[in-house]
């Protein structure tokens, strides 16, 4: 049978929830039982009298009487001009010789105790912290010597806070059952939430400084944003004094604790499940929330009558208000589980869980809650504060856990791109090498034409006109061999053009001067060499090249064309350049009104590939060529 989609979808998200719940009550059920002591009183009330701020009876000594209500102690409204509230507690002991003590499940401001009329308690205990809402709890062992068989009264004076008389659920018994579960709740009210305030603003700075990928980031910054509420919300119950304002301390706290709710959503919507509220509606609900929260808090300033119900609704509000979110975020995040698979799962498992211990803080505060597992065991302790540990360190972890997810990733990709730039490496040489042949059959060719153009131009032309003046019968024997002596000589100083100059530029004209002195020489004319090249210069065996045939060229045209009897070459090349060579002739110059042929225009073009200049002075004392070439001409020039 084949599950469609939808049912697939909805399965396996009832699955994810229900293994949450079978992690989260087994935890819920451990954490009360070693908290909370098996002997908590069970009374429905205990009376009081009020005192002024001198710790004096008022009111005439009425008698009144304060009402447990659920598992959160006993209140009886705040009475006029009252500072102290003198609660008066009987209990029986059988043997006075077993240790006893008195456990209170939250530190009130005790000022002062007395079992019997003697102190227990003379001065008023300092807390290691001092909230207004949750406070650690409260354990002193009674002495014997003022324990009596019997009848017993403990009488335990108050400061009121707040808008009523209150006193937290008790118990008085074994001593050492009591100091255990005293150690275990304070490690739960005190330890826990100072540790998890710690690690969730560290988790929340750990998340702000990484560079997360873009479809990352509004789901990092509405854990950052649940993080941050969440560690408010602990302080605003654990450290906010008494001494402050009551309702700033409400205001503050139904403030970071709607905004759990709020981020909750924030994180569930953004993680891929179904948008259930618009992202404008949750940023509007911001907006508003401080408004909805201050029309109150205002009004029971100026009601102060109605003050006591208004912070009761306001609260009340804000439970019903966080449970509702934080239930939606967690079917959220079930059925992001069940579309991504295993991706993520640990987050959103712990997250969910959270969710459910932030639902049952705020129900608890509401309904009259016992363990899953024994109804005799109520559900009293503040999660909210107590899950940040949990919460901060999973977050932890699961950074930790997409960090190393996305160094195996970056390490995955470095392998697969030294692969490619392996091959594209082996694709280069060879494109390289296929073009280095390009290039050379080029260069080859290049060479054949100006070979051809120069055999065709010289040698070609030679021969001809000699055998013009044969077939004529004008010509003898002495022009005949001058002639043939003239193509020998081109045809050397062709091949010696094809010489590859490897080596350095002062080499090069030293080769270019053994070369052409005899046949200049051989064709009657003198030359005159200098040359002043740093031995240091080296353009390269391509550059070389060129400057050779430039010199090749000028000095064949001057043994040509020119009549000259002399023909000077002088070079200059200091290390630093420039190269300056002069190739100068005696002869008639150029012809008036003379026209660049292929020749010179030859020369230009090659001087110009150098990135240099050639300049052309001619008269009738002769002609001049001046070439001038950087040092640092392209080895590619051609």
């Amino acid at each position: 049978m084949t599950l469609s989609p939808g049912l697939r979808t909805g399965l396996l998200a009832a699955v994810f929830l229900l293994f949450s719940q079978m992690l989260f009550w087994p935890l819920v059920d451990f954490a009360e039982r070693i908290a909370r002591p098996s002997a908590i009183d069970p009374r429905p009330a205990i009376t009081f009298t009020a005192l002024g701020e001198d710790r004096r009876v008022i009111a005439g000594g009425e008698v009144f009487t304060a009402k447990r209500q659920k598992q959160q102690g006993y209140y009886a409204p705040l009475v006029p001009g009252a500072a102290y509230a003198r609660f008066a507690i009987s209990f029986a002991v059988i043997d006075p010789e077993v240790p006893m003590g008195f456990y209170a499940s939250r530190r009130d401001d005790f000022a002062e105790i007395r079992l019997n009329g003697m102190i227990v308690q003379p001065e008023v205990t300092v807390s290691r912290q001092q909230g207004s809402v949750n406070v650690g709890p409260y354990f002193v062992p009674l002495p014997s010597a003022a324990l009596r068989e019997g009848a017993n009264m403990l009488e335990l004076d108050v400061r009121a806070t707040g808008t009523v008389n209150d006193f937290p659920t008790f118990a008085i018994g074994d001593a050492d059952a009591l100091a255990r579960a005293h150690r275990w709740r304070t490690f739960m009210l005190l330890d826990l939430p100072l540790a998890g305030i710690a690690i969730q603003l560290f988790t929340v700075l750990l998340c702000a400084v990484v560079v997360w990928p873009r479809e990352d980031r509004p789901r990092i910054n509405a854990v950052m944003l649940l993080l941050g509420l969440s560690a408010a919300s602990s302080a605003t119950l654990s450290y906010i004094p008494p001494t402050w304002p009551f309702a700033i301390t409400i205001a503050l706290y139904v403030l970071s604790s709607a905004g759990i709710g709020l981020a909750a959503m924030h994180y569930a919507q953004s993680d891929g499940a179904v948008t259930l509220v618009p992202g404008r509606v949750l940023r509007w609900i911001w907006l508003a929330l401080p408004v909805l929260v201050a029309v109150p808090m205002v009004w029971a300033h100026l009601e102060p009558a109605s003050a006591a119900a208004l912070y009761a609704g306001t609260l009340k509000a804000s439970f019903w208000f966080v449970s509702a979110l934080c239930a939606l975020a967690g079917v959220l995040l079930a059925v992001a589980a069940a579309r991504g698979g295993m991706a993520f799962w640990f987050e959103r498992l712990v997250l969910t869980v959270s969710f459910c211990f932030f639902i049952l803080d705020r129900l608890g505060s509401i309904f009259e809650l016992h363990s899953l597992f024994d109804p005799a065991v109520p559900l009293t302790l503040p999660w909210s504060p107590i899950v940040g540990v949990p919460l901060g360190l999973s977050m932890i972890l699961s950074l930790a856990r997409q960090a190393s997810e996305a160094r195996r990733t970056v390490v995955q990709s470095n392998a697969i791109l030294a692969a490619e730039l392996v091959q594209q490496n082996a694709k280069l040489e060879a494109s390289y090498e296929a073009q280095k042949q390009m290039l050379q059959r080029e260069v080859m060719l290049v060479e054949r034409q100006r070979i051809v153009r120069d055999m065709h131009d010289g040698i070609g032309g030679q021969l001809l006109g000699l055998m013009m003046q044969v077939r004529g019968g004008g010509a003898s024997p002495v022009e005949v061999e001058q002639g043939l002596q003239a193509s020998i000589a081109d045809l050397r100083l062709i091949v010696d053009s094809m010489d590859s100059a490897e080596e350095g530029l002062a080499e090069t004209l030293r080769a270019f001067e053994h070369r052409v002195r005899s046949q200049i020489e051989a064709a009657g004319i003198a030359l005159d060499f200098f040359a002043e090249v740093d031995e240091a210069i080296d353009l390269g065996p391509r550059p070389t090249l060129q400057v050779l045939r430039i010199l090749q060229e000028a000095v064949t045209n001057a043994m040509r064309h020119s009549g000259a009897r002399r023909i000077t070459v002088k070079s200059l090349a200091p290390a630093a350049g420039p190269i300056r060579i002069a190739i100068s002739d005696d002869g008639t110059g150029l012809p008036e009104g003379f026209r660049r042929g292929r020749g010179l225009t030859s020369l230009e073009t090659r001087a110009r590939n150098l990135g240099g200049a050639l300049t052309i002075e001619s008269g009738s004392e002769g002609t001049r060529l001046a070439l001038e070439v950087p040092v640092s001409a392209s080895p590619g020039a051609d």
